[in-house]
């Protein structure tokens, strides 16, 4: 077994971060043997909300005078996501790694082993190297409709409401059995499932003042930039924890020594005492731990089984990403396949659809041999709204990339260029400098190509030599490859001239910005 599981990362957690050179051997030795963690005591996770502001426009909002609906801020969507310390984290993973190899031998010679996409490595195959992702997925959906236009069709996008959260732990526990071919969960496999659905955390927020005054940090040492040391720091402020490079927030015994008080946990356990209580039944796991994605494909299993054999005996269309998934349909079948997708998602997998994002689009040639259509609500045809999936829209001819992720790349530019106004306010900072290398490479097609990274080398004649690590481009790359898969369809660069303005909106919000500092200085 390869060690491809086995990741240092250096997010701050209670106790100091693992490295590849003092930590790798003890760390497989000890995750690698099954009475270990069978016997081990895990960490509370450390919870954190993430918001993402929601700039849409109503159903029924007025048009201004371009046309364009107008947008207002509506409810920010959160997501909790919990993060496990460094050896808890690496636990999981080496979990995860063994039960992605059975679910994928499990599904080896299913006939729906191909439907479930996310968090599996596909490959792309046709010569080509690398791993299929969301384009790709996407592109398979769409060129389903674009080889079947002379038919009525349906198509239907799903998603499960909070899924992670709602995971019936009864079901969990059966599918995990399932791929492992077991009658019961092996010791090591019960201790980490136990501790998944007791789900014990810590607020980040909580955590921090409880330790701010004696966080862990990360310095070079004094006339040696070669070499590093951990200190002790105070740090007023949350949002400065990156740029006082904190690596803990305490050690796993000083936690356990003064902070037991912060751990939350949703108790009773047990079923039995829950219900004495009026208390509804504990359900789901963790979001963000190395094994709750593998867990979630293992969990759908009866439902993918169920979906692609009545899609397959209907030359109907099947695809789960997650907790998204479309099926393309005749349209004389759509009834038939909403209501198998609710009571199997329902009353099969316990969970629930959200009603909000199950969408039902319908499309077909018209008179003109035209391919067109939109989105059916009270049987009334809406062709402003087109079919959205994976991030891309398709209108019957044309895919192009969702607006919301254009939205989301110029708030974050925007952002980016504000924290540069943020640091000239500071009279410490002399610098009126936006550190514009940086700013080109995130934001524009100067950093879109994947690059290997070279370092400076005083006995390279260059003075550089190369290194290990690659840039991974940007929202442009992602851009430049999804034109090339859609091209196949769209015949043309439809998704490249979605972003013909991104260098001059880049370059008016660095005006703008420059102006502001000048104003700032005087």
């Amino acid at each position: 077994m390869n060690d491809e599981w086995l990741k240092f990362k250096k997010y701050p957690h209670i106790g100091k971060p693992l490295t590849s050179k003092k930590d790798k051997g003890w760390l497989k030795d000890y995750i690698e043997n099954p009475e270990n963690i069978a016997n081990h005591k895990f960490v509370p996770l450390l919870h954190r909300t993430l918001s993402q502001r929601k700039y849409r426009p109503t159903e029924n909002a007025p048009k201004n005078s371009s046309g364009k609906r107008q947008r207002t801020v509506s409810d920010k969507k959160e997501r909790h996501i919990y993060f496990p310390t460094h050896l808890d984290s690496n636990i999981y993973s080496y979990y995860s790694h063994l039960l992605t190899k059975a679910y994928e031998e499990y599904l080896e010679n299913k006939p729906y082993g191909s439907v479930a996409v996310a968090y599996r490595k596909i490959p792309i195959g046709n010569g080509k190297s690398g791993n299929k992702s969301n384009i790709e997925f996407a592109f398979e959906s769409f060129e389903f409709v674009e080889n079947n236009k002379h038919r009525k069709l349906s198509i239907i996008v799903a998603d499960v409401t909070a899924f992670f959260d709602n995971l019936d732990h009864r079901i969990l526990h059966r599918q995990w059995k399932r791929v492992l071919n077991s009658t019961n969960l092996p010791d090591d496999h019960y201790t980490i499932f136990k501790n998944l659905v007791d789900n014990k955390y810590v607020n980040e927020n909580e955590l921090f003042k409880r330790f701010q005054h004696k966080l862990i940090i990360e310095r070079f040492l004094p006339n040696d930039t070669s070499q590093k040391e951990l200190k002790r720091k105070k740090v007023s402020e949350i949002y400065n924890m990156r740029h006082e490079n904190v690596v803990a927030f305490c050690d796993k015994n000083e936690f356990f020594e003064e902070a037991t008080d912060l751990i939350r946990a949703d108790k009773p356990y047990k079923q039995g005492i829950r219900k004495k209580l009026n208390k509804e039944e504990k359900k789901g796991i963790p979001q963000g731990t190395p094994i709750s994605a593998t867990l979630a494909n293992i969990y759908m299993l009866d439902f993918d089984e169920k979906v692609y054999s009545e899609t397959t005996s209907r030359n109907a269309y099947y695809q789960r990403y997650s907790d998204d998934l479309i099926i393309i349909c005749d349209q004389k079948d759509e009834k038939h396949f909403y209501q198998l997708i609710q009571k199997e998602i329902e009353v099969e997998a316990n969970l629930d659809i959200q009603p909000k994002k199950t969408n039902i689009y319908r499309y077909e040639l018209n008179k003109n041999t035209e391919f067109k259509g939109g989105l059916i609500k009270n049987e009334i045809l809406n062709p402003n709204k087109q079919l959205e999936y994976l991030g891309f829209m398709y209108d019957g001819s044309k895919i192009r990339v969702k607006t919301a992720g254009f939205s989301k790349f110029y708030r974050t530019m925007k952002r980016s260029f504000r924290r540069g106004v943020h640091f000239a306010k500071s009279a410490h900072i002399p610098s009126d400098s936006l550190f514009e290398t940086r700013l080109y490479k995130r934001f524009t097609h100067l950093g879109s190509q994947r690059r290997l990274k070279w370092l400076p080398d005083e006995n390279s004649a260059t003075g550089y030599s190369p290194s290990k690590h690659y840039d991974w481009g940007n929202f442009i790359s992602y851009l430049n490859k999804a034109n090339h898969v859609m091209k196949e369809i769209n015949k043309d660069d439809t998704i490249i001239r979605q972003y013909r303005k991104v260098w001059s909106k880049f370059h008016d919000v660095k005006k703008a910005t420059y102006e502001e500092i000048i104003s700032l200085k005087k």
